[in-house]
C-alpha cells in the first residue's frame, strides 16, 4: 500500500460542549480575533528561528478592503514558520484540546483559534505543511454543515508543493454580518494596524533601534504585515534613560529597569498552570510533564517626553503580547477603610508616567483583555512596584510614620509636576510648558521622523525655557579688570596676556589694518543677531496670516543690539521667501520690567509690518489675537491657574509640617483665631477620623492651613518661616524698613495665592496671567526640601 493510500482524508474535531458555549458567548472585536490568530503564528516563529536563526520570521494579514467587503470575502493570516505534520495539525484544531495551551505559549490553539475563527465567519481553512514535505495539508472546517450532519468529521486535501516551501495560512469565509459591517469602513485596516501596533509592540520592536531606551525597552524584532504593509510598533516616547532629574539630593533617571526576582515555582508544561509546591500530576490537565521554572517581575518605568490626559500609564504584558494599555491602576492608593483615592496626576489631569511590567507567570482571563488582578501574582506585583503605602510622601509618613520606598514613589515624587524646564524634563516657551507642541514632536516620533526619535528637541526646548526665564548665565569676569589690578600692584606679568607674549613695544612695527572697514551686509547682520539668540522653541512653526501661509520664528536675542535704520529696536523682523523671523531683544522693557512674554512682544511689535506685507485686512489687535490662536499652549484658563495654586499650596503645607513639628505651640500661638478655625474644618472634610487636638499638639495641623493660615505665619512670626525656614528671603540681619518691605512682599504673593485657590473663577485674561507669574515667583522663594 502506498503512503497515499494511508493518508486520511477527514478529522475528527468533536468538540467539548463548554467550548461550544464559550464560542457563542464571547465577544471578541475584529482586532482580538487576528490577535489570537497571531499569538499561535508568534508562539510558532519564536520557536522556528532559535531552530534556524537564517529564518526572516513574517505574519501576513489580509483583509478585504471597504469596496470589497461582503460575506464571501477573505481573511486571510500565514506565516513562514515551520508548518505542523498531520498529527499535529490535527490537535491544533481540536476545540476541546488543551494540549496545545504550552507553558510559555501566548496562544491556545484550538480553544482560541476555534473562538477566533467562529467569531470571523463560518467556514476556516487551515493549510500547512513542513520543510521536506511534498504536499500542502488543507483542512476544511465548515461549523453549519458539521451541525448539520452532525458530525465533526472536517475533510482533508493534499496538494503539492515545493520541498523547500513551510508555514501555515489560516483563511476565514463566509464572514458574519457585524464582521463585514466593521470592514466596511474606510478606516477600518488602519485602525486594525493601530491596535496590532500596540498589542504587539513588545514584539515588533527592535531593541537595537534609533529611539532612546530602544535597549531598556526591549524587544523581539518580529514582522506583521496589514495588506502587505508593515504595522509598526507603538513605540513608547520616552526620555533618554541618561536624563535625570534631582529629588532629595539625589539623582532619578527618566527611564530605568524593573526587576524583581521571585521565588521559583513549579509550571505545568502542557497546560502553562503554575504551582508554588511540587505536584506529580497537574490538576488541570492531569499531564506529569511538571518542572522547576524560575518567575521574575520585569519591565521598566520612564517618564513620556509630553503630558497628556489619556495617552499615558503601565502596560502589562504576559509572554510579550501587551494584555492592558495605558493602565492606571497603580496609580490608585486603597486606604484603610476600603476608599479608592487617584494619587497620580495631580495637576488639570495630564500625566507623563508611563512603563511596560512583564508578568508571564500570572493568570489571565480568557479574552487577554486583563489580568486576574485578585490572584497572589498580580498582588504580589503591586506590592514591589507600587508598594502598599500611600505614593505621596508627607501623607504616608502621617499615616504610617515612613515613606513609601516603591521604585513607582520615586518615580511619582520625582516627576509629579508638569512646570516646564530641565528641574521636572518638561519643554516650555519661556513662559509655560508647551504641551501641544510636545504632542506634535512625538507624532513625528511615531512618524519615524529620525530627526524626532532622540529627546534632544524636547530637551533643547526645557534648557531654552530656563533660559529665556532666567535670562543668559552671568558672563565671566572680564580679563581686562583682573590685568588692571595685577598692573597697579606692579604685577602686570602675571595677567591674562602674559601667557600670549609679551606686549609689543611702541618701536616694535605693528600690523597693518584696513584703513576702511566694509559695510555690514542684511545677511550678515541677521547672522549676527543669530549667533546671539534663543529660538522660543513652539514658534517654529506654519501660521495662517490673513490668506497667506508662512513660517514664524520668534528668536529671544542676549548682548546684542537690534539696530533699524540706525536706532536700537526692541524688535526686528525679516521676511523673505515665505518665512518670517523676528528678533526680541531680553533687555527691552516690555520684558525686562513689565514681564511681557518674547512672543507677546514679537507680535505686538511686528504687527503693523506683518500686516502691511501680507496685505491684512482688519486691526492690529485682530491680526495679533488671530495669530496667538494658533498656539494653544499660550491660551490661559482660570482651571490651570487653580490648578497650579493648589499644587503650590501642598508643596508649602508639606514643608510647613517639617517645621511644625519641631516647635508646634510656637506656630499655632501666631495663628489668627479664623485661620485656626478653617484649618480645623478642611482637616475634618478630608479626614474625617483626624485626632485634631493631637494634630494641634505635634505640628500635624500645618497641613491643614489654607493660604490665609500661611500668610498668618509671615505677618505674625516672620522669623518662623523667612530666612530660609519656609521662604528664602532673608529677613533677621536686615533693619527694620527692609524687613517690612520683605514682609510685604511675600505677603503680597500669599494673597494672591488666596485669591486663586478660593476666590470665583476668573475670566480677565490679563489677571490670569499676572496670578501665573506670581506663582511662578512664590514658587522660586519657597525652600525646597
Amino acid at each position: 500500500m502506498t503512503e497515499t493510500e494511508t493518508r486520511p482524508n477527514t478529522l475528527n474535531l468533536m468538540p467539548s460542549p463548554r467550548i461550544l458555549e464559550m464560542i457563542a458567548e464571547v465577544d471578541l472585536q475584529l482586532h482580538q480575533c487576528l490577535c489570537e490568530l497571531i499569538d499561535n503564528c508568534l508562539d510558532e516563529l519564536i520557536e522556528a528561528t532559535r531552530v534556524d536563526e537564517t529564518l526572516e520570521p513574517r505574519i501576513d494579514i489580509t483583509l478585504p478592503t471597504a469596496a470589497k467587503a461582503n460575506r464571501g470575502a477573505k481573511v486571510v493570516v500565514s506565516d513562514n514558520g515551520r508548518g505542523m505534520s498531520q498529527e499535529e495539525l490535527g490537535h491544533a484544531l481540536s476545540a476541546g484540546t488543551s494540549g496545545k495551551q504550552r507553558f510559555g505559549s501566548l496562544g491556545l490553539f484550538g480553544m482560541g483559534f476555534n473562538i477566533a475563527t467562529a467569531r470571523l465567519g463560518t467556514v476556516t481553512q487551515v493549510r500547512t505543511g513542513r520543510r521536506g514535505d511534498d504536499h500542502w495539508i488543507t483542512a476544511t472546517i465548515d461549523l453549519r454543515a458539521m451541525q448539520q450532519r452532525s458530525s465533526y468529521e472536517v475533510p482533508l486535501r493534499y496538494d503539492p508543493k515545493d520541498l523547500d516551501e513551510h508555514g501555515t495560512l489560516v483563511s476565514v469565509t463566509n464572514l458574519r454580518e457585524d464582521i463585514v459591517d466593521k470592514l466596511r469602513s474606510a478606516s477600518s485596516i488602519r485602525e486594525v494596524s493601530k491596535n496590532l501596533g500596540r498589542i504587539y509592540t513588545y514584539m515588533l520592536r527592535d531593541p537595537d533601534g534609533p529611539h532612546s531606551g530602544a535597549e531598556l525597552m526591549g524587544g523581539l524584532n518580529q514582522r506583521l504585515y496589514v495588506n502587505g504593509r508593515h504595522v509598526p510598533p507603538l513605540v513608547p516616547c520616552i526620555w533618554d534613560p541618561t536624563r535625570s532629574v534631582t529629588y532629595k539630593a539625589g539623582e532619578v533617571p527618566a527611564a530605568e529597569p524593573i526587576d524583581v526576582p521571585l521565588t521559583n515555582a513549579f509550571a505545568c508544561m502542557n497546560c502553562g498552570r503554575w504551582y508554588t509546591t511540587r505536584h506529580d500530576q497537574c490538576v488541570d490537565c492531569e499531564s506529569a510533564d511538571i518542572q522547576e521554572r524560575e518567575r521574575r517581575i520585569v519591565g521598566w518605568l520612564g517618564v513620556q517626553r509630553f503630558a497628556d490626559k489619556s495617552d499615558f500609564g503601565l502596560t502589562f504584558l504576559r509572554y510579550g503580547r501587551a494584555i492592558t494599555t495605558r493602565d492606571r491602576s497603580l496609580f490608585d492608593w486603597e486606604g484603610p477603610d476600603g476608599d479608592i483615592e487617584l494619587e497620580y496626576p495631580i495637576e488639570l489631569g495630564m500625566g507623563r508616567i508611563v512603563g511596560e511590567i512583564h508578568l508571564d507567570h500570572a493568570p489571565v482571563n480568557v479574552r487577554k483583555t486583563n489580568f486576574d488582578t485578585s490572584s497572589p501574582e498580580w498582588r504580589y506585583m503591586v506590592a514591589k512596584v507600587r508598594g502598599d503605602l500611600p505614593l505621596r510622601p508627607q501623607l504616608s509618613k502621617r499615616l504610617f510614620n515612613r515613606e513609601n520606598d516603591s521604585p513607582m514613589s520615586r518615580f511619582f515624587n520625582a516627576f509629579r509636576e508638569n512646570k516646564p524646564g530641565l528641574r521636572y524634563l518638561m519643554p516650555g516657551n519661556g513662559s509655560t510648558a508647551i504641551h501641544t507642541e510636545a504632542k506634535r514632536w512625538a507624532q513625528k516620533f511615531r512618524s519615524g521622523d529620525p530627526e524626532y526619535q532622540t529627546d534632544e528637541k524636547w530637551y533643547d526646548a526645557a534648557v531654552d525655557h530656563d533660559r529665556v526665564k532666567n535670562g543668559p548665565p552671568p558672563e565671566p569676569a572680564s580679563p581686562s579688570d583682573e590685568d588692571d589690578w595685577l598692573k597697579e600692584e606692579g604685577l602686570g606679568h602675571l595677567g591674562s596676556g602674559a601667557a600670549d607674549g609679551p606686549t609689543p613695544s611702541k618701536d616694535q612695527k605693528q600690523p597693518d589694518v584696513a584703513a576702511e572697514t566694509l559695510p555690514e551686509t542684511e545677511e550678515q547682520r541677521f547672522a549676527r543677531y543669530k549667533e546671539h539668540a534663543l529660538l522660543l522653541p513652539d514658534t517654529d512653526r506654519e501660521v495662517r496670516l490673513g490668506t497667506a501661509q508662512a513660517f514664524l520664528r520668534v528668536y529671544v536675542t542676549t548682548g546684542v543690539e537690534l539696530i533699524k535704520d540706525g536706532q536700537r529696536q526692541p524688535t526686528v523682523v525679516r521676511i523673505a521667501a515665505g518665512e518670517v523671523e523676528i528678533y526680541v531683544d531680553s533687555d527691552t522693557a516690555l520684558i525686562a520690567r513689565y514681564g511681557w512674554s518674547p512672543l507677546n512682544v514679537a507680535l505686538f511689535c511686528a504687527a503693523p509690518q506683518l500686516k502691511n506685507v501680507y496685505s491684512v485686512s482688519g486691526s492690529i489687535d485682530g491680526l495679533v489675537t488671530s495669530i496667538l490662536e494658533q498656539f494653544p499652549d499660550r491660551r490661559v484658563h482660570s482651571s490651570a491657574v487653580r490648578a497650579r495654586a493648589e499644587m503650590l499650596l501642598e508643596g508649602l503645607r508639606e514643608r510647613l509640617a517639617d517645621l511644625t513639628s519641631k516647635d508646634a505651640s510656637t506656630f499655632w500661638s501666631a495663628l489668627s483665631g479664623e485661620s485656626k478655625r478653617a484649618a480645623e474644618s478642611y482637616a475634618i472634610a478630608v479626614a474625617p477620623d483626624v485626632n485634631w487636638k493631637a494634630a494641634v499638639e505635634n505640628g500635624e495641623f500645618a497641613r491643614y492651613l489654607g493660604a490665609e493660615g500661611i500668610l498668618d505665619l509671615v505677618t505674625n512670626a516672620p522669623e518662623l518661616v523667612l530666612d530660609g525656614g519656609l521662604f528664602r528671603s532673608t529677613y533677621a540681619a536686615l533693619g527694620e524698613e527692609t524687613q517690612a518691605d520683605q514682609v510685604a512682599r511675600v505677603s503680597a504673593f500669599l494673597t494672591d495665592l488666596k485669591r486663586m485657590v478660593v476666590g470665583p473663577p476668573l475670566q480677565n485674561t490679563l489677571e490670569l496671567s499676572r496670578l501665573l507669574l506670581t506663582a511662578d515667583l512664590l514658587d522660586s522663594e519657597i525652600v525646597q526640601a
